[in-house]
């Protein structure tokens, strides 16, 4: 990417997985100033919230160390709170004409948590966008995910959604979030990224979501079965609901960043924009090497659930967010960011058996050091 570009870049989410590692792309090929609408605490400013959890990141990701100083001198913070009107943000001035971006979100999806997912999901895009447009903002960015598309299934186009198709109201919300982008009046681009993993390089996280989830809910499956009989987790393999031949799209984190940030340089028109694994492993695969993690040997598949035994069945009642993924399989075509970006978009990132076991390995190590159970959402 051609260091170029010099302005202003806000940002919700900037403390997120992905929102964290987009400014951290931005730092590395823009000289832009770079706000992130973040909380404050009692113990420390926006400001210094921000740029600690930054600067961990330089080191966990192998970042070149130049970038502390850029941290220091090109990123602030300004409290705010993305429930509230102007995301709480009481002084504007210092945003007016930046380019915005919108990556933070809740991933909660249960009917039962339908109040929070859309206060977080929809109204905080309203607050996002109603900021946006108050500060003459050059173009919003929002970050979705490429699994609106629901049930459907095969290749899916960089479209509108169609809400019918949905599986949970996580997935509801951001269709609902997508269409207000959509009628807001603003130039815009929605950035849709598959299930986001670790950095490609050194398979850090700090998501606790996504395929993390799924390793942790193995995790405890396994105790349940040792439990049941010591040693049943060694012998017994365990049945998912599950379509093995079909793909999963997870995508590092640092390529949904370097797509991300390339659109922006490119000035990439209005349009829907996949960011997601032209490499994407099978789930099989993904799913076989989470259960090695997760301490269970390899599990077998079925298509209906009604084959399940009482102790898988309990499983699949655990896994009832994942096994929307693990069904219905989809790939989504890149055309309009490699229409965009050429030879610069991400090659993909071919997830063999070795780096799948890495990018697993790496988080179930230290939640087993943890013996603590995560939040299920951010």
């Amino acid at each position: 990417m051609k260091l170029s570009f010099e302005g202003t870049h806000v940002i919700t989410g900037a403390t997120g997985f992905v929102g964290s590692c987009i400014v951290l792309e931005l730092l590395q090929n823009t000289r832009s100033k770079i706000i992130g609408v973040v909380r404050a605490t009692p113990e420390q400013s926006a400001t210094t919230r921000l740029q600690n959890i930054l600067s961990n990141l330089v080191a966990d990701y192998k970042l070149p160390k130049s970038l502390l100083r850029e941290i220091t001198e090109r990123v602030t913070g300004v409290a705010g709170d993305l429930e509230k009107p102007l995301c709480g943000v009481d002084n504007i001035d210092a945003l007016q004409g930046a380019e915005f971006w919108h990556s933070a979100a809740s991933l909660q999806y249960q009917d039962r948590h339908k109040e929070n997912i859309d206060r977080t999901n929809i109204g905080g895009t309203e607050n996002a966008l109603a900021l946006a447009s108050a500060i003459n903002c050059q173009v919003f960015n929002g970050i979705s995910t490429a699994y609106v598309a629901g049930r459907q299934r095969g290749h899916m186009k960089a479209v509108t959604p169609n809400p019918a198709f949905v599986n949970n109201h996580y997935e509801r919300s951001k269709v609902a979030a997508e269409g207000l982008v959509r009628s807001s009046g603003l130039p815009y681009r929605i950035m849709r990224p598959g299930v986001v993993v670790g950095h490609s390089k050194t398979f850090s996280t700090t998501s606790v979501d996504g395929i993390y989830g799924l390793i942790r809910n193995l995790a405890k499956y396994r105790s349940t079965l040792d439990r049941t009989q010591p040693g049943l987790a060694e012998r017994r393999p365990v049945t998912m609901v599950a379509e093995p031949d079909g793909n999963l799209d997870l995508v590092p984190v640092d390529h949904v960043a370097r797509d991300a940030v390339g659109l922006s340089l490119a000035s990439a028109p209005q349009d829907h924009y996949h960011l997601t694994n032209p490499k994407a492993p099978k789930i099989y695969d993904v799913l076989t090497e989470c259960c090695h993690s997760a301490g269970l040997i390899t599990p077998k598949f079925t298509d209906n659930a009604a084959e399940l035994d009482p102790l898988d069945r309990k499983l699949n009642r655990r896994l009832e967010f994942y096994n929307s993924y693990l069904i219905n399989p989809k790939s989504f075509d890149r055309s309009t960011v490699n229409n965009v970006l050429g030879n610069s978009a991400s090659p993909g990132y071919a997830l063999d058996i070795d780096r799948l076991r890495n990018i697993y390995d790496w988080y179930a190590d230290r939640y087993e050091q943890s013996r603590v159970s995560l939040p299920v959402a951010r």
